[in-house]
């Protein structure tokens, strides 16, 4: 057979360790034996991936040579490229107690990481079964760490929100009453109507829902879901976790009622919740099935099996365990190819997911995956604003006073600050405040203001990191009250306004009346203070119009600039290309071009002035929540 290759082009900013270790692989191949830095085979199965501070970290399975019991306990793995591996150790260790919930001989099956924003604390959740009860118990499980790699403090398992109805069950089903032994033989007419209409969720009603097979999963808002194989494998259920992932919410809904899913994987693009299952033949792969989602309580749509080419009828012999999202909305598929013979040493499958023209992922088959031939943009600075109170000052500085456009608000320091991962830009309503600056009689519009009447904050890298070309890339939600102007921009620090050059990577404000989003550039002409501009000004509704609850959710706005192009994204979609031909400077700037030489980055939240518009003060207090900022360079 003629070998197939590609290129994860969806992999990037990866940094390969050519020199470093024993073993260093250029390409992987899809499930066959994967050696780590020391040359033995990733005992990590049924696992998933963490990323943290430049690290991924791999959890998984400890399996033996021979048996299927857990002997050692989650294993953990660490890499900066995705391929070469460092076996940290294990995170999670069996208990020697007897008695214990995982206690050596008990199994502990599809760990998976996450981090709690709020606590710090990376929680660990996995199906678990106690020792000597095969597969009876099906409890979930909770560990916890204050590092990625652990040790991880075993906390608690127990079945899934006791006492509690799905609250997609209707009332008539939760009136119902069953008779278990009228239900013995599986498979019938009657039994599937029985099993749709819950007779396995009030079967299990008091001491709480079964679970099996597992994931996690946390949205966009930082809400966490375990998503899980219920009822004895024939349903899966999504349930929401407490704020700090330690515990069951007490909402949950089911899907597929007796559609006998397990191994999920679930993963998120442009608002579109995807999940991809496998049938439940133990050991012995089967056809994938995957499932879509706008709103992740459902309804549920099922699709056609994802996979395509060599083998695709039965996963490429492999079944689902996760899928890993990379930066620009890319993602990998996780499998493992089990040798229930020996699952040591189960095989790996990692490809990457594609999508069609409509937006609908497919996984095509290749039988070498290429690492180390990546895209060229490498990461060379991010704030993940993961450190609660004032941004890190070492990057930031802050604008203060009536400082643009005139500008309703006051910038000050003490309206940007870090909270539970993300950076908070609060406008505010201010009452009684003097102006320091005013003069009676001046006609300049900062002094002329007796009185401040709200307060925001415009942060900046000026003079403390600046960048020539690169990728640029913020996920933000912002606000659309009345009034608001939030921005991401950039300028030049070599002359002044406008010859220094401005990039708005995002502007938000209304144009006659409407809100648009605008993406920009101005430079200089012969006269001061005077702009050329290169603006796109798209109406609010284009997004609206296709999303309902765009507002309300974050978005991620990119820039690519190169030395001949600016080119803005939101979202994946091209907002504006630039031509950098056509940004040369006038007179004043002495005909250079600011956009071939150093920008830094601001990130202000406005109110008013000359675009903001009319301030609606029911919208006061306003936020404009930032999860990160990142920069790509070649």
């Amino acid at each position: 057979m003629k070998l197939k290759r590609i290129l994860i082009f969806c992999v990037w900013g990866l940094v390969m360790a050519a020199s470093v270790g024993a073993q260093s692989l250029e390409r992987i191949t899809p499930g066959q034996e994967w050696p780590d830095r020391k040359g033995e085979h990733i005992n990590a199965h049924g696992g998933g991936l963490l990323f943290h501070e430049g690290k991924y970290y791999w959890y998984g399975e400890n399996r033996p040579a021979r048996g299927f019991t857990t002997e050692v306990g989650v294993e953990v793995y660490s890499s900066s490229d995705l391929m070469n591996w460092e076996d940290e150790g294990v995170a999670l260790a069996v208990s020697e107690e007897a008695g214990h919930d995982i206690e050596r001989g008990c199994i502990m099956e599809r760990p998976k990481v996450v981090r709690n924003p709020k606590t710090g604390k990376f929680v660990m959740l996995f199906h678990l079964e106690l020792k000597g009860q095969g597969y009876g118990p099906a409890r979930a499980a909770v560990a916890v760490s204050d590092r990625p790699e652990g040790p991880y403090r075993f906390v608690r398992s127990g079945r899934v929100n006791p006492g509690i109805y799905p609250e997609n069950m209707s009332e008539a089903d939760r009136k119902l009453t069953w008779n278990m032994k009228k239900y013995k033989k599986w498979w019938t007419p009657e039994w599937y109507k029985a099993v749709n209409q819950g007779l396995f969720v009030k079967r299990d009603l008091e001491g709480g829902q079964m679970s099996r097979d597992m994931t996690l999963f946390v949205d966009d808002d930082g809400k966490a879901y375990h998503i899980y194989s219920s009822e004895e494998n024939l349903t899966l259920h999504i349930a929401e976790l407490t704020d700090d992932y330690l515990q069951h919410s007490g909402r949950y809904i089911r899907i597929f009622p007796g559609g006998h899913n397990e191994a999920p994987a679930l993963f998120k693009k442009d608002n579109m919740y995807w999940m991809i299952t496998s049938g439940c033949t133990g050991w012995d792969p089967n056809e994938a099935r995957m499932f879509s989602a706008s709103s992740i309580w459902g309804p549920w749509k099922q699709h056609p099996n994802p996979c395509r080419g060599q083998n695709s009828e039965k996963t490429f012999g492999g079944q689902s365990t996760f899928v890993l999202e990379l930066p620009e909305n890319r993602f990998i598929f996780m499998a493992d190819v089990w040798k229930p013979k020996s699952l040591m040493y189960s095989g790996h499958i990692w490809l990457p997911i594609q999508f069609d023209e409509q937006g609908v992922p497919f996984i095509e088959w290749t039988d070498e995956v290429n690492l180390s031939a990546q895209s060229e943009w490498k990461q060379v600075w991010s704030d993940e604003f993961n450190t609660d109170g004032l941004p890190d000052t070492t990057v930031w500085s802050y604008d203060n006073g009536f400082a643009r456009n005139e500008e309703a608000q006051w910038y000050q320091k003490g309206n940007a600050y870090c909270k539970d991962g993300k950076l908070i830009i609060e406008a505010r309503k201010e009452k009684g405040r003097k102006n320091p600056w005013y003069e009676a009689g001046s006609n300049d519009w900062r002094k002329k203001r007796e009185f401040i009447e709200y307060t925001s904050s415009c942060i900046t890298t000026a003079g403390k990191k600046e960048f020539l070309y690169g990728r640029f890339e913020v996920r933000a939600k912002i606000p659309v009250s009345g009034g608001a102007w939030p921005a991401i921009w950039a300028l030049g620090s070599g002359m002044e306004w406008p010859s220094c050059g401005e990039i708005d990577i995002m502007e938000y404000y209304r144009i006659k009346g409407e809100p648009h989003i605008l993406a920009n550039a101005a430079w200089g002409t012969d006269w001061q203070w005077n702009a050329k501009w290169n603006s796109k000004a798209i109406p609010f509704t284009h997004f609206t119009d296709k999303d309902p609850a765009w507002a309300d959710k974050f978005h991620i706005w990119r820039m690519d600039w190169d030395e001949t192009a600016i080119k803005i994204y939101l979202d994946d979609e091209l907002l504006n290309e630039i031509p950098l031909s056509e940004t040369v400077n006038g007179i004043i700037g002495k005909g250079t071009n600011p956009f071939r030489m150093p920008q830094y980055l601001l990130l202000n939240l406005a109110l008013g002035g000359i675009n903001g518009g009319e301030i609606d003060d029911k919208g006061i207090p306003m936020r404009y929540e930032i999860d990160y900022v990142r920069v790509y360079q070649k």
